[in-house]
């Protein structure tokens, strides 16, 4: 039985659905560079500001470069500043990292702005004149171009080739999974620079990217990590494999259920067989096939302390989208047309 509704969920939407964090109430003031949180003093957690030295520190030591840029009273800045990267889980992965925060009116940043190709709004220059337009309301605005979007966190390595970016807040919690899976992903790149051939790597590589939801790079990573080892000599098949496939499911989630389903009985054992399951589930979901992706999740549902669906990152994933289409299977359905 088919159950159609308005339930719909981004499949890979994986930091939303594992951590579920709620986003902060931003202050009344202005945002400020972030402050060092707990026991991690301000020469542990030291803020550049000038792009030229961060780089300079960050090739000298050879530690990967964090940029964050930042508005002042913009509030989604207010918070990751206060909240997210004030977090205890954040500041002790950010110690590893040189730091660089840049202030998004400041021109003096606009070249970095430009090399790394980060919207920023771009005013006229100083020293020319230019019509002011329209009243809008109560405002009368300096005529700009371009479209911003803060904050922007740019992760860079050593050398200062981008790595990974994102854009807009996000919460504490979940920016501490970020920064370790691009932790993993500077690991990795370290490996595949000293042996090319590494299907291990590769494979690593286009898990995380996978995970950051950065598709292109990931696919690129995974097959060529299946083409250095046809064979399965290092065993990455599997999990290449189903990264592979849950990067398919939105574009067409019919083939993404079947070759799931395909997966597990491939792998009955393999560690990441729950991970296929709930990705079986979300397939379901995306063909509105409610009834199937609720039979689907309630192992999780039923599962006892110290089970392996109880045990399961997957777990509190599994709960929440089963809620879901719980909630919408009890929602009152359309109403018949009027003849």
């Amino acid at each position: 039985m088919s159950a159609s509704t308005s339930l719909r969920v981004c499949p890979l939407a994986l930091v939303a659905l594992l951590l579920g964090a709620g986003v902060a109430t931003a202050q009344d003031r202005g945002a400020t560079l972030p402050a060092p949180a707990g026991n991690v003093t301000a020469a542990d957690l030291r803020w550049y500001t000038d792009p030229t030295q961060a780089l300079a520190q960050a090739r000298g030591n050879g530690r990967p470069l964090y940029v964050y840029i930042w508005a002042k009273y913009d509030p989604e800045c207010i918070n990751m500043a206060d909240e997210s990267l004030a977090h205890e889980a954040v500041v002790a992965q950010l110690v590893r990292f040189e730091l660089l925060a840049l202030d998004a009116h400041n021109r003096a940043n606009f070249p970095f702005f430009d090399k790394y190709q980060i919207p920023y709004v771009r005013l006229p220059g100083l020293d020319v004149e230019t019509p002011m337009t329209p009243l809008v309301e109560e405002g009368q605005p300096v005529p700009v171009t371009g479209a911003a979007r803060w904050p922007t966190s740019l992760f860079l390595d050593s050398e200062g080739v981008e790595v990974y970016r994102m854009y807009g807040y996000v919460p504490g919690k979940a920016f501490a999974v970020v920064l370790s899976h691009v932790t993993e992903v500077l690991k990795w790149r370290a490996v595949l620079g000293k042996d090319p051939t590494s299907a291990l790597a590769e494979a690593q590589l286009g898990h995380f990217y996978t995970v950051l939801q950065v598709f292109p790079e990931a696919r690129k990573h995974l097959r060529r990590a299946l083409d250095l080892d046809p064979d399965n000599a290092t065993g990455v098949h599997a999990d290449v494999q189903l990264d592979l496939i849950i990067m398919d499911v939105p574009d067409n989630p019919a083939a993404g259920a079947q070759k799931l389903r395909e997966w597990q009985q491939t792998w009955p054992a393999h560690p990441r067989r729950l991970e296929a399951v709930y990705y079986e589930a979300v397939s379901e979901v995306a063909l509105e096939h409610l009834d199937t992706a609720a039979k689907i999740l309630l192992p999780f549902k039923r599962a006892v302390p110290g089970s392996p669906e109880a045990s399961s990152q997957w777990y509190l994933p599994a709960l929440t989208l089963l809620a879901k289409i719980e909630a919408a299977m009890r929602a009152p359905g359309p109403a018949p047309p009027r003849g």
